[in-house]
């Protein structure tokens, strides 16, 4: 009998569901470290929630494990590198709080709107204290939605039965790619301003760290009020706090936070908001939802060997992937080069092979998640890229074209954003395993891809070189390879590759230049 381990409570119809497949199910609640490796070796599935963390070390002693489950969308906690490496499929059940953590957000927004915690406390303190709890009517009020997938989405339609006007902000979604109507896409600055309500559902990278920081909150209105029930880390909590307590602002609610649970955090203390201790998922309905997704697809790979929601598994054929070698790297890497391309949201993405044709679905899907993986709320990856573009409105395609190049296994990436925006990248994999970059649309280089890079295209005139040598130098950024392509014409393109990544200062000093006309950071 195939044995189940869980090691996060569970809501008792997903173990059914298991029971009910003939699986043993062992359930070992809290931190008994000891009881949990004392079974690893015998488990062949193991389902978790939030507070339980598997790394390297727990996969390797889990000798005969095939899948772990994530009841929830975060896989923060997985190590899926080494999962991976070992074998062991990773799904998790997305959507199936979506309703929870959008209907929470209403709450939080209603609450903050008619002081309902504040009136709480004054009324059990045996005060009557009505003058200074008026509130404020929702209706006919503007809420901002800074990230519009599923949860921005949900949230913006409990929001419109309000009666709001609704407007968003998303980088990665156009207009014509909503499943809701009737909210109006506009810039982030925008959303800032005019927002009555500011709600977030962005996922924390690298480019939503600290998104809404003390600048961004003296754009708000006096009367606004902020909500975060996407990801600690997307509001910066000390100038959150400062804002509060100096009425820059009217008042904010909270549910997640940088630090969980949250010590000597400054919002605790500070003006006008209201707490929640994640409760965004914590419904009995939510619970019920992934505890019998992911028992269901748990069940579904050990008994019938289908898989659902698999984050790790590049396709179904392992064959053709051991047959490719570096090449879905290399697909990986021209797709995240054209990320920072487009400011717009991604409209098509083609890639074109002349080597096996077997082989362009997975090239496809795999340069697909290089472009995405800064685009999308949540995990993407070769399994799930094709229904993440449906969902985006973007048409994938692939070409095979044996003329596309003289070499062999040549890779071609064109993307078009909604704003017309037109580039192709092509790349190929050198005998020594490098990766390396051919072609910028018509323009013809040579650079391997082993460093930060610099993308210019500047008038073709005498100077350009040696004056983005000399600003490079002076901040300090030693060039590694300078690659310039020319035309007929007047336009010239340079790659430019570095010793360490420049910063964003540098790139506006670039494009500064008067005979530059555009400058992109590769990464």
């Amino acid at each position: 009998m195939k044995k189940i381990l869980i090691t996060d409570a569970l809501a008792p119809s997903g173990k059914a569901v298991l029971v009910n497949a003939g699986l043993e199910v062992i359930e070992i609640l809290g931190s008994d470290s000891e009881k949990i490796s004392a079974v690893l070796p015998e488990i062949d599935a193991w389902i978790i929630r939030s507070g339980t963390t598997i790394g390297a070390h727990e996969i390797q002693q889990a000798s005969r494990l095939k899948a772990i489950g994530r009841a929830g969308v975060g896989v923060d906690n997985i190590d899926i590198d080494a999962a991976t490496s070992h074998g062991v499929v990773v799904m998790n059940t997305p959507g199936g709080n979506t309703i929870s953590a959008a209907e929470h957000t209403i709450a939080l927004m209603m609450s903050l709107a008619r002081n309902i915690p504040a009136g709480d406390t004054t009324m059990k303190a045996g005060t009557w204290d009505r003058k200074s709890l008026v509130g404020t009517e929702l209706n006919g009020k503007t809420l901002g939605v800074l990230g519009l997938g599923r949860i921005g989405q949900e949230v913006a339609r409990r929001a419109l039965g309000l009666q709001m006007k609704v407007i968003g902000y998303d980088p990665y979604v156009a207009q014509d790619q909503l499943i809701v109507n009737d909210i109006t896409v506009q810039d982030l600055e925008k959303v800032i301003e005019e927002a009555d309500v500011l709600s977030l559902h962005l996922p924390r990278n690298k480019d939503t760290l600290d998104l809404i920081s003390t600048p961004e909150l003296k754009k708000m209105k006096s009367s606004a009020m902020l909500i975060n029930c996407a990801r600690g880390g997307l509001v910066n909590e000390s100038d959150l706090a400062a804002a509060l307590n100096e009425g820059i602002i009217a008042g904010a609610a909270i549910d997640v936070y940088s630090a969980e649970p949250p010590v000597d955090n400054p919002l605790i203390n500070a003006r006008h908001i209201v707490l929640t201790p994640h409760l965004g998922a914590s419904t009995r309905e939510a619970s019920e939802n992934v505890a019998v997704q992911v028992a269901t697809q748990i069940k579904d790979y050990l008994v019938h060997d289908r898989l659902n929601n698999t984050l790790n598994l590049p396709i179904k054929d392992m064959s053709i992937l051991k047959s490719m070698g570096d090449l879905l790297g290399l697909a990986l890497e021209i797709g995240r080069l054209q990320h920072p391309l487009h400011t717009a949201a991604v409209k098509s993405f083609r890639l074109s092979y002349n080597g096996d044709p077997n082989q362009i679905q997975p090239l496809l899907y795999s340069a697909f998640e290089g472009i995405m993986r800064d685009r999308y709320d949540g995990v993407i990856n070769l399994i799930n890229a094709q229904t993440v573009a449906q969902s985006k409105g973007i048409s994938l395609s692939t070409l095979h074209d044996p003329a596309l190049s003289h070499v062999q296994n040549v890779v071609a990436v064109t993307v078009e954003s909604a704003a017309g925006v037109v580039w192709e990248l092509l790349g190929y994999t050198d005998v020594q395993g490098g990766q390396r970059l051919t072609k910028v649309n018509n323009y013809h280089v040579d650079v391997l891809l082993d460093g930060p890079l610099i993308l210019v295209l500047n008038s073709d005139v005498p100077g350009v070189v040696g004056e983005v040598g000399t600003l490079l130098g002076n901040f300090g950024i030693n060039i590694a390879e300078y690659s310039l392509s020319r035309q007929e014409g007047d336009i010239a393109l340079s790659l430019i590759k570095c010793d360490s990544a420049p910063e964003a200062a540098l790139l506006e000093k670039l494009k500064s230049i008067s005979s530059i006309r555009e400058c992109y950071f590769l990464g």
